[in-house]
């Protein structure tokens, strides 16, 4: 990593978390979801809320002790996040390999951990869906129930095996705030199937006119 931050003059670590560092709520995860959630978490810190970031640089070989040691001692609950959805298994990989880490660490009787923080698996960007900061809150949200649900899914609504999360589709945090967000209205014609004679001689009118308002 040190090389790596030398020739590149960017500087990683095998975890790097960000967020309060005395966050009762953290999200495990990586990934390019991983910046939507820094920007979120870092509005949220600053409206009161005490939350985290764990972004995974690397996940094989899972170095157990850099994992543990990069999670504040006062966490209390831990969401995972994986894109991916295992049928017939418990859980998702990065799930299942944080959840055996603080596990084993436990048990071991040498945790910084005075209780095992409560951790949950959660699936995201399925199908290719965004992943935008009401979804984030939402999962930040949930970590406050006393029984956060496991094995939820966020961004598709799961009418099969029910585990979807809702969350607001307005939510914003204030990143918006000085940027500049053109909108465009474009026109589309539905004409029925007829020779380009007749279309030409059609009004407007006369043609089935739909628009659309689209904003960037």
């Amino acid at each position: 990593m040190d090389k790596f931050a030398a020739l590149t003059g960017r500087s990683y670590r095998l975890f790097d978390y960000q967020g309060s560092p005395e966050a009762e709520r953290v999200v495990v995860m990586m990934g390019s979801g991983a910046e939507a959630v820094a920007e979120t978490l870092d509005y949220l810190n600053r409206q009161g809320e005490s939350v985290g970031l764990l972004k995974v640089r690397l996940y094989r070989p899972l170095m157990q002790k850099s994992l543990l040691a990069s999670i504040p001692p006062s966490c209390k609950k831990i969401a995972v996040l994986d894109r991916t959805k295992e049928p017939g298994a418990d859980g998702e990989p990065l799930y299942k390999d944080v959840l055996g880490a603080l596990a084993q660490d436990f048990i071991s009787g040498e945790s910084k951990f005075t209780e095992l923080p409560k951790i949950v698996g959660g699936r995201y960007g399925l199908s290719s869906k965004e992943f935008t900061p009401g979804m984030i809150k939402a999962i930040f949200d949930e970590l406050k129930q006393a029984h956060p649900k496991n094995n939820f899914t966020i961004g598709i609504h799961d009418d099969v095996t029910h585990t979807s999360l809702d969350w607001d589709a307005s939510y914003r945090t204030d990143a918006l705030a000085e940027t500049f967000r053109p909108c465009f209205t474009v026109w589309a014609a539905t004409v029925r199937s007829a020779p380009i004679k007749t279309l030409l001689k059609l009004s407007r009118s006369d043609r089935a006119v739909r628009s659309r308002l689209f904003c960037l």
